[in-house]
């Protein structure tokens, strides 16, 4: 009782108000609770040893005890309950009554939580003078009451029982029983409102964006000009105007008709109007390499044959289109990976950490030592290399944890020769696993070094 008196004023101390408590939400709590309270024996009971002659008990009997309950819904969970009490005869005598039962219980999960119980259990008796021996039933028993949560790790709590025992002469045996008590309560979680705006986030359409709205969400805006369509006369056409559309521009160039020296040309100019092009193919006179040759390229010019982004005169093999794979991509030739490089390509295994950091085991040197190698032969080579995790703890942490190891990847190449430019480094964390994170060996998998050839 000392320990809970305790818990009781800390957590007075610390209470939030009972808006900040959402019962409705809560899974799996546990209940840790000690009570006290009074049993109404019947006269007409059963609770006598084999042979003993009967004798009535006085009405009120005094008890205490201790219950766990365990609630895996907000409205439903089950309990257990141990008790003692002490019984006083009519004829002078005494017992102890003890009991042992358990049932089910419903509940409104609120602040003042009404709720009702019903189970079974053992009710006994325990003479030590010998009156009436000792003697224990089965019991059904039946009831409600009201629990007052004080904060989100104490409540109050009140009940009242019906207890249907064995037959006296024919008829079942009715006790009835009243109880208060204090219970510890563990697993309490707040539920959080992330965007601030009064909606908790079970209840939230819109958890990451603040809306005073019913659902959470702001009114629809489908153009994104900040003018909501109830209001935006052109809802699909983004304006920052008063009624939500564009003033006009009659050849939809993006300048408007009063600032459009050309408003019958589009043009993506700032006075609307297209700069001079003499052969028609798009590219300005001032930009176009070949101003009296059409052709649909960067310069003007038709320079690159196979249409691969590389201009003949660069181009080792003008009519086959460069095979983009990070590897000679400058040359202009179709080509494929070399098996050395492709040994290095994608997670490689050999690479390991000491257990949430990124210090590189010593074991791993040797694989790191044959990339080098690698890297140093094909010179023109680039890697980006990628860290992964598994999914346990915080995402934040493990992408930050990720990103440091790849980069601890990229810092022993670089003090055995390999260029920094030719790296780029990338923490995925938890994001792209390839295996089930609920096995252990799944978990193994996902918690690699990946190498991936960077195409420019």
């Amino acid at each position: 009782m000392r320990v809970l008196t305790v818990i009781t004023l800390l957590s007075l101390a610390t209470a939030r108000p009972a808006s900040a408590l959402d019962f409705k939400e809560q899974r799996h709590l546990f209940e840790l609770g000690a009570f006290g309270g009074v049993l109404f024996l019947s006269e007409k009971h059963e609770l006598l040893g084999p042979g003993k002659t009967h004798v009535p008990y006085k009405d009120l009997t005094p008890e205490f005890g201790a219950r766990f309950s365990y609630l895996p819904l907000p409205y439903f969970g089950g309990e257990i309950e141990g008790a003692l009490g002490l019984a006083k005869t009519e004829a002078g005598g005494d017992g102890t009554i003890w009991a042992l039962r358990g049932h089910l219980i419903g509940q409104y999960p609120a602040r003042v939580s009404p709720f009702l119980v019903v189970g079974g259990g053992v009710l006994g008796v325990r003479d030590d003078w010998d009156g009436l021996g000792n003697d224990q039933d089965l019991v059904f028993h039946w009831g409600a009451g009201l629990k007052f949560y004080l904060s989100r790790h104490v409540a109050l709590r009140i009940d009242g029982r019906h207890l249907v025992g064995a037959r006296y002469r024919g008829t079942f045996t009715n006790h009835f029983e009243v109880l208060g008590g204090i219970s510890a309560i563990f697993n309490f979680k707040e539920v959080k409102d992330s965007d601030g705006d009064g909606l908790k986030d079970p209840y939230d359409a819109c958890p990451q964006v603040a809306a005073k709205t019913k659902n959470g969400c702001p009114p629809p805006d489908t153009d994104g000009d900040g003018v909501i369509d109830s209001k935006d006369k052109c809802p699909t056409v983004a304006a920052q105007t008063d009624d939500g559309c564009p003033p006009p521009d009659t050849d939809g160039d993006g300048v408007i008709d009063p600032n459009d020296r050309c408003p019958k040309v589009p043009a993506n100019t700032s006075d609307g109007c297209p700069p001079p092009d003499r052969d028609g193919d798009g590219v300005p006179d001032v930009n176009d390499k070949c101003p009296d040759v059409a052709a649909k390229t960067v310069t003007g010019c038709p320079l690159d044959s196979d249409g691969d982004g590389l201009t003949d005169d660069k181009d080792k093999c003008p009519q086959e289109p460069e095979t983009k794979n990070g590897y000679e991509d400058e040359d202009g030739c179709p080509d494929t990976l070399p098996q050395k490089v492709k040994r290095f390509t994608g997670a490689i295994r050999g690479i390991t950490f000491a257990t949430g950091k990124a210090k590189i085991r010593s074991r791993s040197f040797a694989v790191l030592d044959e990339a080098v190698k690698v890297l140093q032969e094909y010179g023109s080579l680039k890697l980006e290399i990628r860290g992964h995790s598994d999914n346990r703890g915080k995402r934040e942490f493990n992408v930050e944890l990720s990103r440091r190891r790849a980069q601890a990847v990229a810092d022993y190449l670089i003090s055995k020769g390999v260029a920094a430019d030719r790296l780029k480094v990338e923490g995925l964390g938890p994001d792209e696993p390839v295996a089930n994170n609920r096995t252990r060996s799944g978990r193994a998998k996902n918690r690699r070094i990946e190498f991936k050839p960077q195409i420019n």
